[in-house]
């Protein structure tokens, strides 16, 4: 054993192994949790709902822009109003005080996943698969974003945890206390989700093993008693104030539609899963196949028979019982994964998410394998279909922040702006280009890729582990803080705030504006029309009116001496609204200053003109009719006056 492989053992032995993992997680997910815009649609309708009952002091009832959402239940709006609280308040609208909720949640699922792998395997087979988890693009991501998923993946992991311990035999009761704990904060979080994936796994294990008496634990009174009364309360105060819309909303119209059809257009066929799983899982992809294989193999494998009252009967009886040991944990983790698994290749409605919960099972399967690689330096099953995959997913994400790919999507969704379509993709370009990032993160992700599969041709223990982070750290980091942020194209929100910005008509209070550098007047609201993206509802709080409550006519000068509108006239609504602004602003002797942005709405794949809209309060200092929107770039400021 090499001095290294010494190291980390000592490491894995140590008390301070839990402030490393929660170290790593932390800086991985840094950057994105800063970087990251707010990202529609379901990030801008849960941070906005949390302002709003923090705003409101309802912890009850959910609201989204003053509407009842009955969609998920409350844990993950308690949760992000107890950080902003703590971190800033509601006015501030600083959106990575919203997504905390979700990093501690990643962090609680890799320090869960190495407790947990310490009753099914040994600590180093715990360490490595807590880092595969924590290194994961999947859960690195989610833990940038303001949601439930990787809340919800942290508290499952922990109870899954528990209920790992309990299985290995430790009848503590504060077990089975943390067991339905985490269970209550899961159906708070996310419904059904957590039932599912928790008794799939208990029932899949009484069927296959026939044995019951490990989990008698679990009837520990006081741990049932705490899940209904952490549970149960809000669910009945929920229903007593929506005058019992809410369960059959979230019943009928969310849940419901989700399994009969796919909602929100969000389908898939089955496997679909499956196969994202090389890419969402990267880069533990190295370690999956293996990981796999051995849970497939050892899983199945019986008690050996023996005979006789000799010392090698009694070793081979104990190491029967270490075989048995070692196949029950296999089967703990195949109960924990495939029955949930196969439900949600089944549903109708996909998103790529879904499946987080079962990553842990997933993440320790991998990690036993890599223990048996380090124990034995042998590594039979599927060492170069892994490396492929791994490699495979490694050029995909090296490739497609190149210049030469970028452009190509840039003009593939620029097409759809018609005769504007070569101008709109050269500033699209020159956005881009003026960030400076170039190849960097292509040439990081290569070296980082390549450095990994050197360790693995090597059998470099350490360095086979140093190399899954780096990956994590170049491509993931690469991707959250450098490159889709600047993808200012396809960020509509951002390219509203902007025009919004040009005209100083950003409305007075809001974050945005304290940030713009404006002063003087300001309006009051805005009135957005043909374009109600949650991010920007987010960003503009209770001072943005959407439709159908908003309107192109002109309010009085003592309601609203500077009114603002927010347009898309990529739509026909959009295109007479604007119109109707225009001729009021005319017949009413006042003059309009217009700044326009095109953008790429990702959120339902439509193309977006932005056209940003004051009416000041004095007429025009010319005659005439009004004049077409400015033909310059967006780059270009404003002229003082636009004449009309």
């Amino acid at each position: 054993m090499s001095q290294f492989d010494q190291r980390f053992d000592r490491l894995t032995e140590s008390r301070w192994v839990y402030a490393v993992l929660a170290g790593l997680v932390f800086l991985l997910s840094l950057p994105g949790l800063f970087a990251l815009p707010v990202l529609d649609r379901d990030e801008g309708r849960f941070t906005e709902a949390s302002s709003e009952m923090m705003e409101t002091g309802d912890l009850v009832v959910i609201r989204y822009h003053e509407e009842l959402r009955n969609k998920k239940p409350v844990a993950i709006h308690w949760l992000q109003a107890a950080a902003v609280s703590v971190t800033s308040g509601a006015h501030e609208r600083n959106i990575w005080d919203y997504r905390i909720p979700s990093m501690l949640g990643a962090i609680m699922a890799t320090l869960a996943t190495f407790w947990g792998g310490t009753a099914l395997f040994n600590r180093r087979a715990a360490f490595v698969a807590a880092t595969v988890l924590g290194t994961c693009l999947l859960l690195t991501t989610e833990a940038n974003i303001g949601k439930t998923d990787a809340a919800q993946c942290g508290f499952l992991a922990l109870g899954m945890a528990a209920l790992a311990h309990i299985r290995a035999g430790v009848t503590s009761k504060k077990l089975s206390v943390l067991f339905w704990a985490c269970l209550s904060i899961g159906v708070l979080l996310k419904g059904p989700i957590a039932p599912l994936v928790v008794f799939s796994c208990i029932g899949a294990l009484f069927i296959w093993e026939r044995k019951y008496a490990w989990a008698k634990p679990l009837l520990y009174w006081f741990g049932i008693s705490l899940f209904f009364v952490m549970t149960v309360p809000w669910y009945i105060a929920v229903q007593i104030a929506t005058d019992g819309e809410f369960l059959s909303e979230a019943v009928r119209v969310d849940l419901g539609q989700k399994l009969v059809d796919a909602a929100e257009g969000h389908d898939g066929p089955p496997g679909m899963h499956t196969a994202a799983l090389p890419i969402l899982f990267w880069p533990g992809t190295l370690l999956l196949v293996p990981g796999l294989w051995l849970a497939i193999t050892t899983a199945m494998s019986g008690r050996r028979k023996t005979a006789g009252g000799d010392m090698a009967a009694v070793r081979a009886a104990s190491a029967a019982a270490a075989d048995d040991r070692e196949a029950g944990a296999w089967r703990f983790l195949l109960c924990w994964l495939v029955p949930s698994w196969i439900v949600f290749e089944i549903a109708p409605t996909k998103l790529v998410h879904y499946t987080l919960p079962m990553y842990p099972a997933l993440a320790l399967m991998a990690g036993a394998a890599a223990d048996r690689w380090f124990s034995t330096n042998t590594w039979d099953r599927g060492r170069w279909l892994s490396a492929g995959l791994f490699g495979a997913v490694a050029l995909v994400l090296a490739i497609v922040p190149t210049p030469w790919i970028l452009d190509q999507i840039r003009a593939e969704a620029a097409s759809d702006f018609g005769a504007n379509s070569e101008r709109v993709a050269g500033i699209w370009e020159d956005a881009w280009n003026t960030t400076g990032i170039g190849l960097w993160p292509t040439i990081l992700i290569v070296l980082a890729t390549a450095g990994t599969l050197y360790a693995l041709y090597k059998k470099h223990t350490v360095g086979l582990l140093a190399g899954l982070i780096a990956c994590s750290a170049v491509a993931g980091i690469g991707y959250r803080a450098a490159i889709l942020p600047n993808q200012s194209w396809m960020l509509s929100t951002g390219a509203s705030l902007s025009a919004l910005k040009e005209l100083c008509a950003l409305p007075e209070g809001s974050s945005a504006w304290r940030d713009s550098g404006c002063q003087g007047r300001a309006p009051k609201t805005i009135r957005a029309i043909a374009f109600a993206e949650p991010s920007l509802v987010f960003e503009l709080g209770n001072q943005i009116i959407l439709p159908p409550e908003s309107t192109a006519d002109i309010p009085a000068i003592a309601e609203d001496n500077r009114p603002a509108w927010l347009i898309n006239i990529g739509e026909e609504a959009g295109r007479e609204a604007l119109d109707k602004v225009i001729d009021a602003a005319v017949a009413a002797d006042r003059c309009v200053r217009l700044a326009r942005r095109y953008a790429f709405n990702y959120s339902n794949g439509d193309p977006s003109i932005l056209v940003a809209a004051v009416v000041e309060p004095a007429g025009c200092p010319d005659s005439g009719p009004p004049p077409s929107l400015r033909e310059g770039t967006e780059e270009e400021e404003a002229p003082p006056v636009l004449d009309q």
